[in-house]
């Protein structure tokens, strides 16, 4: 590693506390995405506008040019551009300020979900992993570059935008993109599991998917006649939730088969799911167990390799349940209707490619001499989904880094690690040194 990168790696140690404080001021700014099912938007709009107004702070400390803007009232993206000197290519640092909604206040260390209190060498509160740490980490690195007395070749544009966590790219990252463009982009989501810090070019596609199979309500006494052999069958009734119990088994089979059938490099095997997360059924109008049950529906969201296509899965998910319909005389007549509402589209930058290389190759050298982070960087597949998807469909290709972990993000008592908030503020700064160009 050359002296400039050594000179800022100093300097980023230099700046712990302070990295250490920003991040803890950030998650005490609550800043829940206000189209979060459950939530009322008029009382929790303009959280994550306040929180991007903390930040634009630091970015005009660096000296960017920033703006924050609204692709929808009241919920301001921030764009921070640290012009370079010419000649070297540009980067987007792009992460995402809203965050979810808390469950059990009283569960939480230090009894609040946005304490950004700090314990044991971790800081917690909602927001910590996902992702305020991360877009610390980005500003901190480039502010790390300047105080080493270095300037990029190439422009840097910071980004903390509005509305990933219900894929409202339309008010966030896409809206972004389409104004600010870089040859290339690394979002701050936390990359664990497996390994902290992994690198991450691929993320999986989901869909939002479900199914609902309908009944013929009657009184629930007559029950017998519908079960018991010798009784008259679906002539007198059809219990829906039996029904929709009889399809949510044989996707079942089918999430066994993709077990075998779904498979990609970078995710471990079996990854690739059909996950039934909630299910309604009753009779219509008054949810009695009075009357037989007219419908049940099931909400699935279905995991899927990003080498596949939407329409491929919808095609594969149609023909299986079709099938299966045709074993069972209601569903026969009746068959369960399929409705596919959200796509959240795949990401798939190869691991060749220059952007991916670049973040290794930063990870390596961001972890010489030191014991706790390999500094052989791990290639993963994300587990979920991020705003990379959307930052490769507006033609800048984008991988994953950051500090934190999905098994404690959304979750309560949500925390990051000091240290790998440290350590990835390190490899941002020689990302962006290496990515961008040193001005001489």
């Amino acid at each position: 590693m050359d002296s400039a990168k050594q000179k800022v790696m100093q300097v980023v140690d230099d700046m712990r506390e302070e990295i250490v404080d920003t991040v803890c001021s950030a998650v005490r700014i609550p800043s829940v995405n206000p189209k979060y099912p459950g939530q009322n938007y008029d009382e929790v709009v303009g959280g994550e506008t306040r929180a991007n107004e903390y930040f634009a702070g630091h970015y005009r400390v660096l000296g960017a040019d920033v703006e924050l803007y609204e692709a929808e009232a009241k919920r301001a993206n921030l764009i921070g551009v640290w012009k370079g000197a010419g000649g070297g290519k540009s980067l987007i640092f792009n992460g995402h300020v809203d965050v979810v909604p808390v469950s059990d206040p009283d569960k939480w260390e230090f009894g609040d979900p946005f304490s950004g209190k700090i314990k044991d060498g971790r800081i917690y509160g909602r927001g910590s992993t996902d992702m305020k740490s991360g877009i610390t980490a980005q500003l901190k690195a480039a502010q790390a570059i300047q105080r080493a007395g270095l300037r990029l070749k190439g422009d840097l544009i910071l980004e903390s935008v509005v509305g990933e966590e219900v894929m409202d790219h339309l008010a966030g990252v896409t809206a972004v993109a389409k104004k600010y463009k870089a040859d290339a982009a690394i979002v701050s989501e936390p990359t664990a599991p497996p390994a902290p810090l992994s690198v991450v070019p691929v993320t999986p596609g989901l869909w939002w998917m479900s199914v609902t199979c309908k009944g013929k309500g009657v009184h629930a006494s007559v029950r017998d006649e519908m079960i018991r052999a010798g009784g008259k069958g679906a002539e007198i009734g059809v219990n829906a939730i039996e029904k929709g119990v009889y399809i949510l088994n044989a996707v079942r089979q089918l999430e066994e088969q993709w077990g075998q059938s779904k498979a990609h490099p970078l995710f471990r095997p079996g990854h690739f799911v059909l996950h039934p997360g909630v299910i309604q059924g009753g009779p219509y109008g008054v949810m009695v167990p009075f009357i037989i049950s007219e419908f049940c529906t099931i909400e699935y969201s279905i995991w899927y390799p990003p080498h596949e296509s939407p329409e491929s899965v919808t095609r594969e998910v149609e023909e299986y349940v079709r099938a299966a319909a045709q074993l069972d005389p209601w569903l026969k007549e009746n068959p369960p209707v399929l409705e596919w509402k959200l796509n959240w589209p795949a990401s798939n930058v190869p691991v060749e490619h220059p952007i991916t290389q670049a973040v290794a190759l930063a990870h390596r050298q961001a972890a010489e001499g030191q014991t706790r982070f390999d500094p052989e960087p791990s290639f993963q597949g994300f587990a979920a989904v991020c705003d990379a998807s959307f930052l490769n469909i507006e033609g800048i290709p984008a991988v994953t880094y950051g500090p934190g972990s999905l098994l404690v993000a959304h979750a309560v008592n949500e925390y990051v690690e000091i240290e790998e908030v440290i350590q990835a503020t390190k490899t941002f700064a020689i990302a962006a040194m290496d990515w961008c160009g040193v001005a001489s």
